[in-house]
C-alpha cells in the first residue's frame, strides 16, 4: 500500500510539475495583449498630429473619398461663417489594422471619423498560416465576456490564458506581401481574413466611444457589371465551362431571353459559381429584372477566388458591426446599387463617377450637420 500511495504521490507530483512547467513557458513566450491580433508592429513613438473636427481613415476606397472632402466641408458648412476642416489618414494599402494603429496614434482625436476601407485586406500578410488553429482557439476564447471582463480586471493573464501564436512581424510602412493565386491558399486564409476584418472594426468602434468620439462606417461601392477575375474551381466543371460558352454566345448574339432561360436552370445545377452569377446577373439586367440581376450580381462578387477588392462580404460585415453596435452606417453600396441599372456609375473597375461621390458626400454632409445640430 505504501508503495503504491508513493507511487500515485510521485505521478501527481510529476503532473503538477508539468502543468507548471507549461504555464510558466506560456507566460514566458506570450505577450501581454486584450485582444490576440496574430500580429505585431515595430514599437514607435511617433504621434499623428491632426487639427480638423472631422478625419477621414481607410485604404484606398477612403483615399478617393478625400478627393471629394471640400464638397463634404461645403455641405456641412452651409450657413456658418466659418467652413468646417476635414482633413484624412486614408491611404492606399492601409489595411484596417493599419488604419487602426493610425488612430492609436493620434495626439489628439477628432469629432468624427468616417471609415471607408475593405478593399486592400489581402495586401499585407497580417498571420501565418501554420498558426490558425491555435488563433481560431484565441479568438473563440476573447469572444466570450466573462473572459473579456477577467483580462481587464488581470491584463497579465493573457500571458497564461492564450494559446502561444507566432506573431507576423509588421514594420511601420506598409510592406505588401505577393499576390495570393493558389486557390487553397486562398481559401485558407480567407476565413480568417473575414473574422479579423470584423473584429478590428469592433475595435475601431470601441477606441472611438473610449474617445468620446463620433464613428461613421460607410460600405464600399462594388462595380457590379466588372466580371469575376476567377471563380473557385470547386464550383466548376467541363460541362458548365461549356453551357457558360453558350450563355456567353446568346449575349453576344442579344438573345437575353434564352439566355435566361439557360442560365436559370444551371443557376440550381451549379449554385456558387461566380462567373454563372455574373452572366446570370448580367441577363436579368438586360431583361429588367432588377431585383433578381442585383442579387446575383451581389453574390458573384462575394463567391470569388481571388482577392482584388471589397465584397459584398464586407459590406455585410460592416452592416452587422454598425447594427449590433448601434453605429452610423452611410451605405453608399447601396446607392450605386439603386443607380446601377439605368447607367454607367463606375469609371473603372473599382471608382464610381464623381456626381456620385458629390452625392454620396452631399448626403453625408446633410447628415453630419444634422449631428452636429449645425
Amino acid at each position: 500500500m505504501k508503495k503504491i500511495l508513493s507511487l500515485l504521490s510521485a505521478a501527481f507530483l510529476t503532473i503538477i510539475l508539468t502543468v507548471g512547467f507549461l504555464v510558466w513557458d506560456r507566460y514566458q513566450k506570450n505577450s501581454e495583449t486584450f485582444i490576440p491580433f496574430p500580429y505585431e508592429f515595430e514599437t514607435s513613438n511617433t504621434k499623428l498630429e491632426v487639427d480638423s473636427p472631422i478625419l477621414i481613415i481607410g485604404d484606398r476606397m477612403g483615399e478617393r473619398l478625400l478627393d471629394f472632402k471640400v464638397h463634404l466641408a461645403e455641405t456641412i458648412s452651409t450657413g456658418l461663417v466659418n467652413p468646417i476642416k476635414i482633413q484624412g489618414l486614408a491611404k492606399k494599402g492601409k489595411g484596417i489594422h493599419r488604419t487602426i494603429q493610425d488612430v492609436e496614434s493620434l495626439s489628439k482625436w477628432p469629432q468624427i471619423l468616417i471609415y471607408q476601407g475593405g478593399s486592400e485586406e489581402f495586401s499585407e500578410q497580417k498571420f501565418l498560416t501554420k498558426e490558425l488553429k491555435n488563433i481560431h482557439s484565441n479568438f473563440q476564447l476573447f469572444r466570450n465576456d466573462k473572459i473579456q471582463t477577467l483580462l481587464v480586471l488581470y491584463p497579465w493573464f493573457s500571458r497564461i490564458l492564450y494559446w502561444t501564436v507566432e506573431k507576423v512581424q509588421l514594420s511601420e510602412r506598409h510592406s505588401p506581401s505577393e499576390e495570393v493565386t493558389d486557390e487553397t491558399e486562398y481559401l485558407e486564409r480567407l476565413e480568417f481574413e473575414l473574422l479579423l476584418f470584423e473584429e478590428h472594426l469592433k475595435h475601431l468602434v470601441s477606441l472611438t466611444r473610449d474617445r468620446n468620439a463620433l464613428l461613421i462606417l460607410t460600405t464600399t461601392p462594388l462595380n457590379l457589371d466588372e466580371a469575376p477575375k476567377k471563380s473557385c474551381s470547386f464550383s466548376t466543371s467541363s460541362e458548365l465551362q461549356k453551357e457558360l460558352g453558350k450563355l456567353r454566345d446568346f449575349l453576344r448574339d442579344n438573345n437575353p431571353k434564352e439566355a435566361y432561360l439557360e442560365s436559370s436552370k444551371l443557376m440550381n445545377k451549379f449554385p456558387g459559381n461566380a462567373d454563372l452569377l455574373y452572366l446570370h446577373g448580367q441577363v436579368a439586367k438586360r431583361l429588367g429584372k432588377t431585383d433578381e440581376a442585383l442579387t446575383s450580381l451581389v453574390k458573384a462578387s462575394a463567391f470569388e477566388c481571388l482577392p482584388w477588392r471589397s465584397t459584398e462580404v464586407h459590406n455585410s460585415i460592416i452592416r452587422k458591426v454598425a447594427r449590433e453596435n448601434q453605429v452610423m452606417l452611410f451605405d453608399f453600396a447601396q446607392m450605386m446599387e439603386k443607380n446601377f441599372i439605368q447607367e454607367e456609375t463606375f469609371v473603372d473597375e473599382l471608382y464610381p463617377q464623381n456626381r456620385y461621390y458629390e452625392m454620396a458626400m452631399e448626403q453625408l454632409g446633410l447628415a453630419i450637420k444634422g449631428i452636429l445640430q449645425l
